[in-house]
């Protein structure tokens, strides 16, 4: 059985556990624009995708020291594979980078609440 790595499963207290973080690092970069968690009655829910792709923000972050203001106009410019100058074979293995092929997975969604819940790439993957 496949599992599909866009299935929103863990709930916000459960994806902060996974990622060691605290919930309220969740919440700024859903406000920055960074993710975007589905939602089901009033909570927030991840993916498998969603947590590779806030670890690969937290190593950007807390590794490059790039301000999350950094990333996003980074973002906005190229891809987070680019950023991080991952290889090849990495690219292969990351979730994220396999739905870079789509333009509004490719860059910040910062205007998340407004056309991502809208755009045909987003409803394909809820």
């Amino acid at each position: 059985m496949q599992v599909d790595e866009n299935l929103p499963v863990y709930p916000m207290g459960v994806a902060a556990r996974l990622l060691d973080v605290h919930p309220r690092t969740l919440r700024i970069y859903e406000a920055e624009g960074l993710i975007c968690p589905r939602r089901h009655g009033g909570k927030r829910f991840f993916s498998q995708s969603d947590l590779v792709w806030i670890k690969c923000l937290r190593s950007l972050i807390h590794e490059d020291n790039i301000s999350i203001e950094g990333v996003k106009r980074l973002l906005e410019v190229m891809p987070c594979w680019k950023i991080k100058d991952c290889s090849a074979e990495t690219r292969k293995k990351c979730l994220s980078a396999r739905k870079m092929h789509k333009r509004c997975w490719e860059f910040t969604r910062n205007t998340c609440e407004k056309s991502c819940r809208n755009c045909e790439t987003y409803l394909e993957d809820v």
